[in-house]
């Protein structure tokens, strides 16, 4: 698809914010640290085509509104010593661009993720030294037929997707004329970002350990050169509620969330589809949410990372052969070891790390090197509960929302489908070799 770039501006708040320099917490430095891009179609009707000028004026000038009160956005990062990162809120301001294509929205099917949508997404010059890289970028894209497509792409290191989310209803409430709904809290310190550390870490954290490796093989180095695809496959609310029922029996606790259960259902589709032998150790990557976790609980608008991850893992051969209640069990295993102490051993761990650099993915910084967590490991983020759905900046909700696409094995991200039907849509990057047979068990592994 070819896309041309037609304008671009450097969009800074509509009045003077607070300068100065911001200390990261540790949730906010490590693993991705680049920006992570999303986006949002829009279909209009002929008889209320808005133009694109008008367009552009709208989100221009809300979004000088609402960096106003999201001022860090509009600062840059700094390297400080044990690659660490601190922000200078410095109101240097965040990029929009405008863009058209020939091609219709049409032409891009169910919006599965593909090369040809690209170029749909801000393209992030990481050549450019970090402290000069803007943290948002936003391009809107015409389409022939009069559609529009809206991409963001925002710096991991400044918000997770729950702050992201939280930026975007905001900032769209202001470009339909309403006023902000909650005020952002930006201490930071509720993590104790910026202070020394205080204590040892008192849990084991998997997470910050090499994950394995494919048996017989002594690096990642090969698997990072195989070719990945993306795929965008839906999950009926009934066919989630077969998997919950298939995953209760023999449970004798609470019944199974969604989101265990299809974690669950993804873990064994994948090790099945890699191939792997019975004894193959594999982890399972899963990022929680600590905002209500955490004692006391952060602000309802704490605006940065609060994110852990917890690893749970087993061997491909128990994955696949047990029951998917044994799976799901182990999901729920590492979820509930994330309490306000493990949370705070994490940030211990972290803050007696003379450098930050071997837990950090920037590879797209600095180098190729940076953590691997593709074939035999998966990692599954759960956007199921954010408002990512009916994002509406003054002409009308979107038809089709989506992540962005990278060429990262293993990643997945578990998204909501249509708004308020209870069906789900997985979102995955796998090595292009097992893609088919993934579907294959993803779908076939409901009905047995």
């Amino acid at each position: 698809m070819k896309v041309s770039l037609k304008h671009h501006w450097v969009v800074k708040p509509a009045e003077a914010t607070w300068n100065g320099t911001v200390s990261l917490s540790e949730c906010d430095q490590t693993f991705a640290v680049t920006h992570v891009p999303t986006i949002y179609y829009y279909r209009f009707c002929h008889d209320c085509l808005p133009s694109t000028d008008n367009i552009i004026k709208t989100l221009r000038t809300s979004l000088s509104k609402a960096l106003v009160h999201f001022y860090p956005l509009s600062g840059r990062l700094r390297w400080i010593a044990g690659s660490r990162l601190e922000l200078d809120c410095n109101a240097s301001g965040v990029v929009l661009m405008e863009a058209e294509t020939e091609a219709k929205l049409d032409d891009l099917g169910d919006f599965s993720p593909s090369p040809d949508s690209n170029s749909l997404f801000p393209r992030v010059d990481y050549t450019i030294p970090i402290d000069e890289l803007p943290l948002l970028f936003v391009q809107l894209t015409k389409f022939q037929c009069g559609g529009i497509a809206l991409s963001f792409a925002i710096s991991h290191a400044v918000v997770d997707g729950q702050s992201a989310l939280y930026f975007l209803t905001e900032w769209a409430s202001l470009a339909r004329g309403e006023p902000l709904g909650n005020e952002p809290f930006h201490d930071r310190k509720f993590l104790r970002a910026g202070e020394p550390p205080i204590a040892y870490p008192t849990f084991e954290h998997l997470q910050f350990n090499p994950p394995p490796l494919l048996l017989g093989q002594s690096s990642s180095e090969e698997e990072k050169k195989n070719e990945t695809k993306g795929s965008m496959l839906k999950l009926t609310k009934h066919q989630v509620e077969m998997l919950r029922k298939k995953a209760n029996q023999g449970n004798q606790g609470r019944s199974y969330t969604r989101y265990e259960v299809v974690t669950a259902h993804i873990w064994r589709c994948v090790c099945k589809a890699r191939g792997h032998k019975f004894e193959q150790p594999t982890n399972l990557c899963i990022c929680v949410n600590i905002r209500n976790i955490m004692q006391p609980p952060l602000p309802k608008s704490y605006f940065g990372n609060a994110i852990v991850d917890v690893i749970a893992n087993g061997v491909s051969g128990d994955i696949t052969s047990r029951p998917l209640e044994y799976v799901a069990r182990r999901v729920r295993a590492a979820i509930k070891m994330v309490t306000s102490d493990y949370a705070n051993s994490t940030i211990d761990f972290l803050k007696n790390q003379e450098d930050l650099s071997k837990y950090q993915d920037i590879h797209a910084f600095r180098s190729k090197e940076g953590p691997f967590y593709g074939n035999p490991n998966l990692g599954v983020i759960s956007w199921i509960s954010l408002p990512l759905l009916g994002l509406d900046f003054g002409w009308g909700k979107e038809i089709h929302m989506s992540p962005g696409t990278h060429e990262y094995d293993g990643d997945c991200v578990i998204l909501p489908g249509k708004e308020g039907d209870g069906s789900l849509t997985v979102a995955i990057i796998l090595q292009a070799v097992h893609v088919d047979a993934f579907k294959n068990f993803f779908y076939e592994e409901i009905e047995c």
